[in-house]
């Protein structure tokens, strides 16, 4: 008798577990008395989120109270879109390459990507070259859970 091959599983949840899960994730960074930061750093971005975080801090943003809107249905999935555009003065010179998000209480939420503005990073800045004093913008920053994987 010939062996069957097992296929993969693929997740797939409903698209109200969608939204739900994408609002927990943003609403991690309203933790805490005040607003959540992020820090954009440069070298290479840990394997996971508790890892240590590696590379220079180039600028660290306070991000708005609520930093998030409601995630919105995108058909599939959903999307949570930063409130406002972020922004404060470099403290190093560097490429910026990741993020890591925290909340008020330095409580690690997200790690991600960073480009330009257009490029379709996880965040996009207005410019990944930054120098020391120069204002730093967050232009984008949108959060998405799938349906499926």
């Amino acid at each position: 008798m010939k062996k069957r091959r097992k296929e993969p599983m693929v997740t797939r949840i409903p698209n109200a577990a969608a939204l739900t899960r994408c609002n927990a994730q943003v609403d991690r960074l309203d933790a805490g008395a005040g607003p959540g930061y992020i820090e954009l750093r440069t070298g290479t971005q840990p394997a996971f989120g508790d890892d240590p975080a590696s590379g220079v801090v180039l600028v660290t943003i306070a991000l708005q109270d609520p930093a998030f809107g409601d995630a919105a249905d995108q058909n599939p999935g959903a999307r949570a879109s930063m409130n406002g555009t972020p922004s404060a003065n470099a403290g190093a010179d560097g490429t910026a390459s990741w993020f890591r998000a925290y909340d008020s209480d330095a409580n690690p939420v997200q790690d991600g990507a960073i480009t330009a503005t257009g490029l379709g990073g996880e965040m996009e800045i207005d410019n990944p070259v930054i120098n020391s004093g120069a204002t730093v913008t967050i232009t984008s920053w949108n959060v998405d859970e799938l349906e499926s994987a």
